[in-house]
């Protein structure tokens, strides 16, 4: 088939498109040929152009735009590159670029003034109506001289700051005051390049409120403080705020941001954050509970919209079950992976009959997938997890403990009969949950450093995967003793991973050879303090 009979078909086929799905194809035109596109970052550009259309007040832009994508790959317009058995990344068909330059007019321009040996200034002109602007390197002169006058842009991406390339908050300042009609502005884009060095401390200017449009504002930087304006608090318009994820902010107020749906950074100083009800993801996913007020556990009782990954930390600042239900966690039915922490400390004082009682408040959402609770002394295991009428997550797949400590044996897991894979980790129980026959969807069982566990229940026949390491040593040898009832438990089971390095004295360990250490490799702090005990070994690197 001719080329000409190719560019032919794929222009049909692009014809047959929904016409905001070729809104959002064209979009992608104003990236250079075989961009390799973060798909999440590409969907947030398309929300911030309001290409993206829901149908009714339930349904979700992402959800829309993922339906968006998937279209986009079956009919193959895009190469997909899948990262855990979903999309990550995606590349435009080449004929489908060349089609778009086409297609496109003056709407979308690219400047790709990256350096050269010789130096070479890009001395180009751009198109003084253009909409959407790519530019490849971070150049105060050229933004000064070439895009300030461009009264209609609504876009602008730099892809890319030198490392040796200082960004001028005097030129940011005027990008603010000369270009009104902005959706989208993104400096140091790029993930594959060096995010923003220079300067240590950067101060987005109060003139960022002239950009009344402004809806998508990344500024990534690599250790770098960025200073927020007051005036970040007229931007009412704002979905996402995007700083790096090496990065550190100022305090910031909250208040009007009511269309904020992102923060990504790694520290920020955020009180009263349950006031951004549209917020689809904490900062890195994390909620630190504080006795401080605005830091409280209700501020996340209204951002229902949250989804994905939740991390849930100092549930010890939270002192009673009718706190702990302020959290509304049943409520936020797009978070799949939940982990919720109680940390050890000075500030750890409620008796175990609280934490019981807050740990019973903080049910889970009814779908979610993943669930970690870490650092747990209550005095017994909520219903949502022991009973089978309760409300808890019933499709729950991953279920980790870790640091649980009661007397007797583990939580009766009635409320999970789907679980597929389990890992308990430093559990002071001196038994297993009984009931692991049942869980007849259980493939994959962990369990390290539970010292007083000394039998294994009967377990599963889907069971697939053994792994034990780091256990009282006697109860680590049985499970590999031919005839031992731990043996026979797991003689269905497919694979078995067994450490025998188990100690809480000095003597054994003193006698274990080098090379078992090097080839079961350090797990966690702990193994570093069994290390430190072992006074033979000569000093040695690990990687």
């Amino acid at each position: 088939m001719l080329k000409n009979d190719i560019m032919h078909a794929i222009w049909l086929s692009y014809q047959q498109l929904n016409p905001d799905i070729k809104r959002c194809v064209k979009y992608c035109n104003v990236f250079p040929k075989r961009s390799k596109l973060n798909k999440d970052e590409l969907v947030h550009l398309w929300i911030a152009q309001g290409f993206i259309k829901t149908n009714c007040a339930t349904e979700d832009m992402e959800d829309v735009a993922e339906g968006y994508v998937q279209e986009l790959v079956s009919c193959s317009f895009v190469q997909p590159e899948e990262d855990d058995y979903s999309i990550k990344y995606i590349t435009i068909l080449d004929l489908l670029h060349d089609l778009l330059d086409e297609i496109v007019e003056r709407d979308y321009f690219r400047i790709e003034n990256a350096r050269n040996q010789r130096g070479i200034v890009w001395k180009g002109d751009v198109p003084r109506d253009v909409c959407h602007l790519f530019v490849q390197n971070y150049d105060g002169e050229l933004i000064t001289k070439k895009i300030l006058a461009l009264e209609n842009l609504r876009t602008l991406i730099i892809y890319v700051v030198e490392k040796d390339t200082p960004v001028e908050e005097k030129v940011i300042e005027s990008v603010c005051n000369s270009l009104p009609k902005l959706r989208v502005l993104a400096v140091a884009f790029s993930r594959e390049h060096h995010p923003i060095t220079r300067p240590n401390k950067f101060s987005i200017p109060e003139s960022i409120s002239q950009l009344k449009h402004l809806c998508y504002l990344a500024f990534r930087t690599f250790k770098c403080t960025v200073i927020l304006p007051s005036a970040l608090a007229e931007l009412h318009h704002i979905q996402l705020l995007d700083f790096g994820h090496h990065s550190q902010t100022s305090e910031f107020t909250t208040d009007n941001l009511t269309n904020l749906r992102y923060i990504m950074c790694q520290s920020v100083k955020c009180p009263n954050i349950g006031r951004l009800i549209s917020l689809q993801a904490l900062p890195c996913n994390t909620f630190t509970v504080r006795n401080v007020q605005g830091y409280e556990i209700k501020q996340l009782r209204d951002l229902n919209k949250l989804r994905g990954n939740l991390v849930i930390n100092c549930l010890e600042n939270v002192t009673s079950k009718e706190e702990a239900l302020e959290s509304n966690l049943a409520a936020k039915k797009r978070v799949k992976e939940l982990s919720i922490r109680w940390t050890d400390g000075s500030a750890r004082w409620c008796s175990p009959e609280v934490e019981a009682k807050v740990l019973e408040g903080m049910c889970p959402p009814a779908d979610l997938e993943t669930l970690m609770i870490e650092g747990y002394k209550g005095s017994r295991y909520p219903d949502w997890m022991v009973d089978q009428q309760n409300s808890g997550p019933k499709d729950l797949q991953n279920l980790e403990l870790k640091t649980w400590s009661q007397p007797g044996p583990g939580p009766e897991l009635e409320a999970f009969p789907h679980l597929r894979m389990l890992r308990l980790v430093d559990c002071s129980w001196v038994t297993l949950p009984g009931n692991m026959e049942h869980l007849t969807s259980l493939k994959h069982l962990d369990i390290s450093l539970c010292w007083n566990i000394r039998l294994l229940p009967t377990l599963p026949r889907s069971l697939e995967y053994f792994y034990l390491s780091y256990c009282n040593d006697d109860f680590i040898k049985s499970c590999g003793t031919d005839g031992h009832p731990n043996c026979r438990k797991l003689e269905h089971v497919h694979q078995k991973e067994i450490i025998r390095m188990a100690c809480k004295t000095v003597v054994p360990i003193a006698i274990v050879p080098l090379f078992f250490i090097c080839k079961h490799y350090l797990r966690n702090i702990f193994d570093l303090l069994l290390l430190c005990l072992i006074t033979s070994l000569h000093p040695f690197a690990t990687h």
